[in-house]
């Protein structure tokens, strides 16, 4: 039996991932958060939560308000719900949004959630605690197949192939750029919630080309 896993054993989907740059530049033309639409609003923070945080769309969609605590310059969600990787008995735990510096302004995700809670507050139905809802009515909470199929949307807007990159591969974009970027495997590790290195460099760890100074994931993952 050990024979036939070892054949079956998992391989990485791709052998190298797209630039987050293209995505970020795709970001800033649609202008500041005041002026879009509930949807191109949304749309944005969704793809803004899933490259800063380096989470999975069902992470996302369990990011829960009554969970959430605004500190000056960021937001920390405690995440309470069972997760792909928070199992049954396992403790909470933390993902963190932080405020870029002010030149990288258009993309702050904490000024965007606020906007975004601002933009929903009327619209929730009674005791909607997620985080992200749908911006068609009766805008009900969503599940995790709708934020993976708006990420593939802003792919697709920012002129990535998606038939050959997946929504699931933001996770792959951000951290790859990352460590490429001088950010450690292990703060890495951190903020996607990963316990192997191993997962990381097998699964993740793609090329990317050019190379900075080391900096704080968030705010290297959004330099352009």
């Amino acid at each position: 039996m050990a024979g036939v896993f070892n054949e079956r054993a998992p391989l990485p989907r791709y052998t190298k991932t797209w630039d987050v740059d293209i995505v970020l530049k795709f970001i800033s033309s649609m202008g500041s958060n005041k002026n879009l639409s509930l949807k191109e609003l949304t749309l944005k923070l969704t793809m803004l939560l899933a490259l800063t945080s380096a989470s999975r769309s069902s992470d996302i969609q369990k990011l829960d308000m009554d969970y959430m605590n605004v500190r000056t310059n960021e937001i920390i969600f405690t995440m309470v719900k069972l997760t792909k990787t928070r199992k049954t008995g396992s403790q909470p735990y933390q993902i963190t949004f932080l405020a870029p510096s002010r030149r990288m302004t258009i993309f702050n995700v904490v000024q965007c959630i606020l906007d975004y809670i601002d933009k929903t507050v009327s619209l929730r139905p009674n005791e909607c605690n997620q985080l992200i809802i749908s911006f068609i009515k009766p805008h009900k909470p969503v599940k995790s197949c709708t934020i993976a199929h708006w990420l593939k949307r802003m792919l697709e807007s920012a002129g990535i192939d998606t038939d050959i990159f997946k929504p699931h591969s933001t996770r792959g974009a951000s951290t790859s750029k990352a460590n490429k970027f001088g950010v450690s495997i292990k703060q890495i590790m951190n903020i996607a919630n990963w316990r192997s290195r191993g997962t990381f460099e097998k699964f993740y760890h793609k090329p990317l080309e050019t190379e900075i100074e080391a900096g704080s994931f968030q705010s290297t993952v959004l330099k352009l």
